[in-house]
């Protein structure tokens, strides 16, 4: 009896033991990385490494082991486990360990890691949070579980080109693009996030290989670029539009919509100036109630000028910025619907004309033809401060004739394209003056810019002392600027326009006597280019064909300025006869041009098929 309880006590013993084996069983496998890797791949799983190091002491280690099987052995942490994870321990210290680091991300173990198959870092957990609270740790595998299944089902990523930056912008260039620059360093956790879980979504790749060209930067190896782009942290991502201005900056490790909302409002920010489509009233009415400026373009839709202002000046960052914050911007074709009212309203006569109108409708600035984006800001911020056209024309009507107020208001008047206005100052000025002035540099550049008018006394005293202002400010330049004003004043005897012009022959007469009897370069050039321009402005094309044919016999025209003459009579001379005549420049110009290639003594430009085209098209 004694032996049989004998017996039985053992196997309770025995059966104890198995019992306490088999709660202490541990979900780590003895595999290396490689080995739980392929296995996680083909169960359609996710790795948890154990990354720790080894204890100091046994003691430690017993420890240790009893608080992992304590977490591991809790029934919702088995069984999560037991359905997606290979688990696996390496220790850090190890070699392995070693090898095994660089795709722990620079997270900092002792820590549970959550891995692709692939090596991807999904998540982590705090072992001792985990082993007070096992919910953290669930809580880190099923948003590691959802990653790997964002990561499964996506298979596209940003492509990154291998481009210098000037290369980048040369093609955004071309290709109307912006370029994405993903600043990072080697040393920045989320750098390497970004690269291995956003860029790598199918939405994210799609969007910013659609609309950007793509460049990493290790910035670590960029210091010159760092302190030019004010870039204080990693990763730092900046939008440039081709001229290689900043158009958009942000930074971070950022989520998917976020991240595709930096680009959108990239995008957005290099549209330029947004201006509004309303009526005239309404652009009134609106610059009332913000207390703002009008800016208005007048354009119209065949001006080179104006669509060069469009494309590469109000998509400038720096002026969208100010004039999407600061007015009620309007374009107006000058030739459509309210525009034609508008333009003869403000006196719109040449394009781009922009004009600056506060909201009683008054124009307080003006800027005529195409100009910088630098130049655009400078003035806007002249007429926010109501510094503009209309505050200098009211200085001036009050009597200020300080020089700086002059030098101003002169420069106003040119770049708002009102010459005769500026030339009248400038006179009025000069007239206040003692002329000796003209020999100081300031004040010859003022005549030289300014002053076109060949009767004013100014003009008198500098053609009497041509010889000791060439002395000055150099010969050629001078005299170059006397026979410009001779040239302007053999223009001015046609008057009206069309039908309507006239010449006065007697008073051109007279100026041809008087240009004759003075000592200036080229006079007969000027003679003869005011007869023909004359004709061209009273249409008498018969006058102008014939007056060139003269001069093609007696003088070498250069081969820009015939093909200008040729241009004029093919656009507006409709007599057959007369286009065959000129038709014959060209055919004698194109033979001419080619036998000097033959002979290799063509120059930099050869005109030999514009004098073809034009004279197959003057015959036509």
């Amino acid at each position: 009896m004694i032996k049989k309880l004998l017996i039985f006590g053992v196997l309770i013993v025995a059966l104890s033991l198995t019992v306490s084996a088999q709660k202490q069983k541990t979900v780590f496998r003895d595999l290396t990385w490689e080995q739980a890797a392929q296995m996680a791949e083909k169960e359609g799983k996710i790795v948890l490494v154990n990354a720790m190091m080894k204890p100091r002491t046994p003691q430690d280690q017993q420890k240790v082991d009893q608080a992992a099987r304590a977490l591991f052995t809790q029934p919702e942490v088995a069984d999560f486990c037991k359905k997606n994870i290979i688990a696996i321990q390496i220790d850090m210290s190890s070699e392995a360990g070693r090898a095994f680091a660089p795709k722990m991300v620079m997270y900092m173990y002792p820590t549970y890691a959550f891995f692709m198959p692939n090596g991807d870092i999904l998540g982590v957990a705090s072992p001792f949070l985990a082993m007070k609270d096992p919910a953290l740790l669930l809580k880190a595998g099923e948003k590691a579980l959802e990653s790997a299944k964002i990561k499964r089902q996506n298979s596209r990523s940003i492509a990154f080109e291998e481009l210098t930056l000037e290369q980048a912008f040369a093609k955004a260039k071309k290709e109307n693009k912006l370029v994405f620059v993903d600043t990072y360093t080697t040393w920045c956790q989320p750098c390497v996030l970004m690269t291995k879980n956003i860029f790598t979504l199918d939405r994210v790749a799609d969007f910013y290989n659609q609309h950007f060209i793509n460049l990493k930067l290790d910035f670590t190896k960029e210091k010159e670029l760092t302190k030019k782009y004010g870039i204080e942290g990693f990763p730092t991502y900046l939008f440039f539009n081709g001229d290689g201005k900043v158009v958009y900056k942000a930074g971070g490790y950022t989520e998917e919509e976020p991240f595709i909302g930096y680009g959108e409002t990239a995008l957005k920010k290099a549209e330029g100036i947004t201006f509004h489509t309303a009526t005239w009233q309404q652009a009134l009415d609106k610059a009332r109630k913000e207390n703002k400026l009008i800016f208005m373009d007048c354009y119209t839709s065949w001006c080179g000028p104006c669509k060069m202002l469009a494309k590469t000046v109000f998509t400038d960052p720096d002026v969208a910025e100010l004039f999407n914050e600061k007015f009620v911007n309007v374009k107006m074709d000058m030739e459509k619907g309210e525009g034609k009212t508008l333009k003869d309203k403000y006196q719109v006569k040449a394009y781009p004309t922009l004009h600056f109108i506060n909201a009683q409708g008054e124009i307080v600035h003006t800027l005529v033809g195409g100009v910088d984006a630098a130049t655009l800001i400078q003035q806007a911020q002249v007429a926010l401060e109501n510094k503009g056209l209309a505050y200098m024309n009211a200085e001036y009507q009050k009597g200020n004739r300080q020089p700086a107020l002059i030098g101003d208001y002169l420069k106003m008047l040119d770049m708002a394209n009102l010459a005769t206005q500026a030339e009248q100052v400038c006179l009025d000025y000069f007239a206040t003056l003692d002329k000796t002035k003209l020999k100081e540099k300031a004040y010859w550049d003022l005549f030289k810019k300014y002053i076109n008018n060949v009767d004013s006394e100014v003009f008198a005293y500098v053609y009497d002392h041509r010889d000791e202002l060439g002395q000055l400010f150099g010969e050629k330049e001078v005299r170059g600027k006397i026979k410009t004003v001779w040239a302007i004043g053999a223009n001015r005897f046609v008057q009206g326009s069309g039908e309507q012009a006239v010449l006065d022959k007697k008073g051109f007469k007279k100026y041809v006597k008087r240009l004759s009897k003075a000592d200036v370069d080229g006079k007969a050039g000027i003679i003869a280019d005011a007869r023909m321009s004359n004709a061209e402005k009273l249409d008498d094309w018969a006058t102008y064909i014939a007056l060139g044919t003269e001069r093609l016999k007696e003088e070498q025209i250069p081969d820009l300025l015939l093909y200008n003459w040729g241009l004029r009579v093919n656009q507006r001379c409709k007599d057959a006869d007369l286009r065959n005549q000129a038709a014959r420049w060209f055919t004698d110009a194109a033979a001419a041009s080619a036998k000097k290639e033959a002979e290799g003594k063509a120059g930099m430009m050869s005109f030999r098929t514009y004098f073809e085209k034009l004279a197959s098209d003057l015959k036509q």
